[in-house]
């Protein structure tokens, strides 16, 4: 047993340096991918924009949706959440053998590649579905040497997020490895094949986004020296609300009441929780103004997507969310892009030493300014079509609205490319 851990750990001294410089390297390269390939996402997202008006484009809207949302997953969220974790947990990088670090990364991205590519292309086929059996895999990897180094680390509460998301990943795999044999059984399109889906999605929004973006931002207040007073209540709430709050995913099929009530409940949990984050989360120490801006737009989507899970409990809520597509899809966007990208940008302006230059304040701002267009655009659409009043020129304002996310991801590629090459950018 000591000689399996000393393989797995790092023992000798005399190579921690050389180790460090590599983590530093594999950091900064797995930062820089993850924002192409947020560009590559935005891309995805404007052709999907603009199907409308492309009558012989050769491949499949629902097809080019998948790679849009996987690439998404797998190209930007796991990437750069797994860059802000070796940065900000020196002792779990330091403890783990680079060649695991290595090794995840090399998986995400190659899973990703082949999602991006294959899902356009053929939809959910055997290729396609490997990839993403891979990407899901890459995951397990990171929860197997994420666990065993904890068993040797001094315990801390952002390593109780850590691996209650990485748990939550796991879990979620459940959901895509039983569509398989329900297709077989001819269940595809039935109210189970959706369930299962949803499950999924489900443990990946709230279990292992949420729970690992709360890991680092704890980590951040734990390296500060911040008094944490009321970390222990989040993260109870949020473990004991995670699993029954899956139980709002399956109300668009209109099943028994207790799933209203039970969903309700954990979704109270959760905005009680916000309140002990919001006390925390105060305390945290920014670079500037601008950053601390960033993180309280992020959280505030936090809030408001947790406060709309509990609207989403009633039943006539619950039947408009799920009846609406630009409903849904505004939800997706507000945590994906306004929850865990924007944390994402701030924890790595102030995590990697960024400039915030004119040309980077610029970038956000773009973006910025598409989030919450298109944000404001499909609210209102989906609102209009409730009250049965049709809202002309949705389509074209919503792809003229969208157009300022590639630009701005761009703008903000190269000036992280310009800064990471500095010195000054490899602080810790």
């Amino acid at each position: 047993m000591m000689e399996t851990s000393g393989a797995f750990l790092l023992g000798r001294q005399k190579t921690t340096i050389c180790t460090i410089d590599r983590s530093e390297r594999l950091q900064q390269r797995l930062l820089l991918f993850s924002f192409v390939n947020l560009f590559l996402t935005s891309c995805l997202g404007i052709l999907l924009r603009t199907f409308p008006y492309l009558s012989l484009f050769p491949l499949n809207y629902k097809n080019v949706l998948h790679g849009h949302s996987h690439f998404a997953f797998g190209g930007w969220i796991m990437p750069v959440l797994l860059a802000l974790v070796l940065k900000c947990f020196p002792e779990l990088r330091q403890t783990v053998a680079f060649k695991h670090w290595r090794n995840i990364a090399v998986l995400m991205l190659i899973s990703a590649y082949g999602m991006l590519i294959s899902f356009p292309l053929q939809g959910y086929k055997a290729v396609s579905i490997s990839f993403s059996t891979l990407s899901l895999i890459s995951g397990f990897y990171l929860a197997m040497v994420s666990w065993k180094a904890s068993r040797i680390l001094s315990p801390s509460l952002s390593q109780k997020f850590l691996n209650a998301g990485l748990f939550y990943h796991v879990l979620s795999s459940a959901g895509p490895f039983a569509t398989a044999p329900l297709i077989i059984l001819g269940k595809a399109g039935t109210p189970v094949y959706y369930d299962v889906i949803y499950f999924f999605l489900h443990f990946q929004y709230n279990g292992f986004f949420t729970f690992t973006v709360l890991a680092l931002i704890y980590k951040m207040l734990e390296r500060q020296n911040v008094s944490i007073k009321s970390g222990q209540k989040v993260f109870l709430l949020l473990q004991l609300a995670c699993i029954p709050a899956y139980f709002l995913s399956v109300l668009w099929h209109g099943p028994s009441l207790i799933f209203n009530i039970i969903g309700g409940v954990a979704a109270g949990l959760q905005v009680i929780a916000m309140v002990f984050l919001i006390r925390d989360a105060r305390s945290l120490q920014w670079k500037n103004r601008f950053i601390k801006l960033l993180f309280t737009l992020a959280i505030s989507a936090f809030i408001l997507k947790n406060i709309l899970q509990f609207m989403g409990a009633f039943p006539y809520i619950a039947s408009i969310s799920y009846g609406y597509r630009n409903f849904v899809i505004a939800y997706l966007h507000l945590v994906l892009l306004g929850f865990i990208s924007l944390f994402s940008f701030a924890a790595t302006f102030q995590s990697f030493a960024i400039r915030i230059t004119r040309t980077l304040c610029l970038a956000v701002i773009l973006f910025l300014a598409a989030f919450f267009t298109t944000e404001l655009l499909l609210a209102s659409s989906a609102l209009s079509a409730l009250l049965k009043y049709y809202f002309f020129g949705i389509t074209p304002l919503l792809l003229i609205c969208s157009c300022p996310f590639p630009l701005g991801i761009l703008i903000m590629n190269l000036e992280l490319k310009t800064q990471l090459a500095t010195p000054q950018s490899h602080v810790d």
